[in-house]
């Protein structure tokens, strides 16, 4: 018998942003990274709708404090309720909400390296899928 040499399976995380640029500047960079994405959600309520009929919770999620109709806070407390993980990103100048300031938070500027390592940071096991998305440092490392 063989063993299994399927890959490990990608963690899904959701990514919750209105800005189109920045949505597939974070795929791109998410997916290299070994991640499977969910979304993204560009409002509130989108959000909302998509977590009542997901059969399994995402892995963890990636949400701009401001979505397209206004304040993410109703998505983030839901997300908070249900245990997933939370990268706050925002624009510079934006504040979390005093419960969720322990939170970690990215506020634009920010390069794709960083919103990696913040996801690395919380309880996700992510696997790259190219050479390329691994640092140099890490490459060399690891032959």
């Amino acid at each position: 018998m063989f063993p299994d040499a399927s890959p490990p399976p990608r963690p899904l995380l959701l990514l919750a942003e209105a800005e189109p640029f920045r949505v597939d500047y974070l795929r791109h960079a998410l997916h290299d990274a070994g991640a499977q994405l969910l979304g993204p959600v560009r409002a509130v309520a989108e959000g909302l709708a998509l977590l009542a009929n997901l059969r399994e919770r995402p892995a963890a999620a990636i949400v701009n404090l401001r979505l397209s109709d206004g304040s993410a806070l109703p998505l983030l407390d839901s997300l908070e309720a249900g245990g997933v993980p939370l990268l706050l990103i925002g624009e510079a100048g934006m504040v979390p909400p005093p419960h969720l300031a322990a939170r970690p938070c990215l506020l634009a500027p920010f390069a794709s390296y960083q919103i990696v390592a913040a996801v690395r940071a919380l309880p996700v096991a992510m696997t790259p899928t190219s050479p390329a998305s691994t640092p140099l440092a890490e490459r060399a490392r690891h032959g």
